[in-house]
């Protein structure tokens, strides 16, 4: 992973319980070490992704308990 999706997966990790509790099965988008949002499907999350932030800067994980 580049650098700065290292610093997305790190804030993932270092959230994972909170992220959970709150976006338990849905796919959310980190950017800047933050949520930006949340969608139903990958596919919605990458869509909103490619059209608001450049490519390496982002992460989309499906929040599993």
């Amino acid at each position: 992973m580049g650098e700065l999706l290292d610093k997305q997966h790190k804030f993932y990790l270092q959230n994972k319980q909170s992220l959970t509790e709150k976006y338990a099965g849905q796919f959310i988008v980190i950017h800047d070490e933050k949520v930006v949002d949340s969608f139903g499907s990958e596919r919605d999350a990458y869509i909103y992704c490619v059209k608001n932030f450049p490519m390496g800067t982002f992460l989309i994980r499906e929040v599993l308990p």
